[in-house]
């Protein structure tokens, strides 16, 4: 496989593991709210991440991620 957008910062927030074995994730490129929500079978989910390098979300991370998520869903945007 190869590496999605090299020269960019990547990075992963797992929303959760599945019974089924899927993992369903945030995955952002540059910014934690400019994200897309993923669902990979779990050892497809390992290779994702072990080929584009990422980093999991950071707490401000995920913070902002929230604090973005609540003023779409509220139409504060």
């Amino acid at each position: 496989m190869y590496e999605l957008m090299p020269n960019e910062k990547k990075f992963v927030q797992i929303i959760e593991i599945k019974n089924n074995g899927f993992v369903e994730f945030n995955f952002a490129v540059g910014e934690a709210v400019m994200n897309v929500e993923l669902l990979l079978p779990y050892k497809a989910f390992i290779e994702f991440c072990q080929n584009n390098r990422v980093s999991f979300f950071t707490k401000a991370q995920d913070k902002e991620l929230l604090l973005d998520n609540e003023n779409w869903k509220y139409g504060l945007n």
